[in-house]
């Protein structure tokens, strides 16, 4: 490994720069606290003041308990995948990568023990907790903090605001090199990659496996696939170096009432999708693009591809799945029926003001686009799972933040950490969590729990998202590259947009040699 990934000094201007190429486009700072969020590994953001990011795996939403059915279509069976729910996704299509693994509990050995289980927290011990949370978000996270210190009364969570996310993991980046880290930190994969270039993020086996403050093989089995197998770095062995934090899914956001007038069902194909968007030429139209890698991604895994090969070294996105729907865009804009939008949060408002059909955007700004349909039009909307390709699975793309730990010379700290994320990913805290954020659950049972479905009867698409979809959600990429890649991907998509005569291989195959480079670190 060179001296230069060592010394962690990932181009903090590129990431920087990409902020302004947002992934999920348009990006994200709540309402509450205008701040930018930032995803290094899957998507970077704009600023915004009205909805989460797409692909950033968002900030705040609302979570508003206020929300009432009223606005949003009940006709949640139009928007289930062609594949039953219930069936797991297999692991050998490629969907939820490691699902089948769950059945041996992806490679852990719950309650067999390990050197945590001598560790015990007999004093008090403060731990320091950086994240990105502001508004009614943090007051959440507060909440859980205040009820996890009564269960736990000699460990404190001092929980420190850093900025965006892309603020911590600059500060992060300068502990690293100079000293002052926290105990526990929000990181996205990549940040977490580099991190442990220098070897200072605290694997989670010892912690998971033991005996006294370990996680059983049910609840392992409990949490989403995803979501375990999203914190195992291949890169590192497969070491589980993260855990959930604030995860989202790519969903489509789509107009019951006016697919209702034109005679339309919601649509599960791509094919289905370009269709129904071309019936909506006029002062209504079908699609409001939001130019965004993450749902490029989800477009090539629903089309049956991949985005990078299995050895992470040469991108794939730029083969015929990608093509196919880099070509869908521009068939559409050449239609008149989809467009690219001006500026952060405008697929949003046009949906809200009824002049679009579908969007595509994060599940956690669900209550922001309930928010702004009942300020505006008052129809009848909801959510599915994105299209999928002829013969192809149902998937999409699953993003959002995790928690990562840091080794100190305090096994107590670090036992306090873990307990502090074993608590915090519970069922029922979980379920807290998600309904007073909108993040997701991360948890199956949680769907179960009294308060999560208090919240599908007052807003309906997030049942749907939470039941439907949220299991069909698949990872991006997270290797050295990533963040420069996004950017050549987004620049492909616009350049289709402005001129849809344009190869749509030719572009790809130019976004995949340039970030075949960055894979290379050049």
């Amino acid at each position: 490994m060179s001296g230069k990934r060592r010394t962690l000094f990932l181009p903090i201007l590129l990431i920087c720069l990409t902020i302004l190429s947002a992934c999920g486009g348009s990006a994200t700072a709540t309402s509450q606290s205008g701040a930018t969020t930032t995803k290094a590994s899957t998507s970077a953001a704009a600023s915004s003041t009205n909805s989460p990011a797409s692909g950033a795996g968002a900030t705040a939403t609302t979570g508003s308990a206020s929300a009432s059915s009223a606005t949003t279509s009940s006709a949640a069976s139009s928007s289930k995948p062609a594949a039953s729910p219930a069936a797991s996704p297999s692991a050998s299509t490629g969907i939820n990568a490691g699902a089948a693994n769950a059945a041996n509990n992806y490679g852990f050995k719950p309650g067999a023990g390990s050197p945590v289980d001598n560790v015990a927290i007999n004093a008090p011990v403060e731990i320091t907790f950086w994240h990105t949370q502001t508004g009614v978000n943090a007051d959440a996270l507060n909440k859980i903090i205040a009820q996890f210190q009564e269960k736990y009364p000699n460990i404190k969570v001092k929980a420190e605001y850093q900025g965006t996310y892309t603020d911590v993991y600059k500060k992060t980046t300068a502990a690293i090199n100079g000293g002052g880290l926290p105990d526990l930190s929000v990181a996205y994969e990549s940040f977490v990659s580099e991190y442990q270039s220098a070897n200072v993020v605290l694997p989670l086996e010892d912690y998971i496996n033991s005996t006294k403050y370990g996680l059983s093989a049910q609840d392992l089995q409990d949490f989403y696939p995803v979501y375990i197998t999203d914190n195992q770095y291949a890169e590192y062995n497969g070491q589980m170096l993260s855990f959930p934090f604030t995860k989202s899914v790519l969903v489509m956001y789509y107009n019951a009432d006016k697919l209702k007038e034109a005679g339309l069902q919601v649509p599960q194909t791509w094919s289905d999708f370009v269709s129904a968007c071309k019936k909506f030429t006029g002062d209504v139209k079908g699609y409001a693009i939001n130019i965004d890698a993450s749902t490029f991604n989800g477009a090539v895994y629903s089309n049956g591809g991949e985005l990078i090969s299995k050895d992470q070294k040469q991108w794939q996105f730029n083969q015929q799945p990608g093509v196919t729907y880099l070509k869908d865009i521009e068939d559409m804009v050449k239609s008149g029926c989809a467009y690219q939008i001006a500026k952060a949060n405008d697929d949003q408002n046009s949906f809200a003001d009824g002049k679009v059909v579908f969007t595509m955007g994060s599940s956690a700004g669900l209550s922001y686009y309930k928010s702004a349909v009942d300020k505006s039009a008052k129809f009848n909307w909801n959510v599915a799972i994105i299209p999928h390709g002829q013969g192809a699975q149902p998937i999409t793309t699953s993003y959002g933040g995790n928690v990562t730990l840091f080794k100190s010379n305090s096994p107590e700290k670090e036992l306090a950490s873990w307990l502090f994320v074993k608590y915090f990913t519970s069922t029922d805290v979980t379920a807290q969590w998600s309904v007073a954020t909108g993040y997701l659950p991360v948890r199956k049972t949680a769907a179960d729990s009294d308060v999560v479905k208090a919240q599908f009867d007052k807003l309906p698409a997030y049942k749907v998202a939470v039941t439907e979809i949220q299991q069909y959600g698949r990872p991006e990429t997270s290797v050295r590259g990533t963040q420069d890649t996004r950017t050549f991907i987004q620049d492909a998509m616009t350049q289709a947009i402005a001129d849809p005569s344009q190869d749509a291989k030719k572009l790809l195959d130019d976004a995949a040699a340039k970030g075949n480079q960055a894979l290379q670190g050049k």
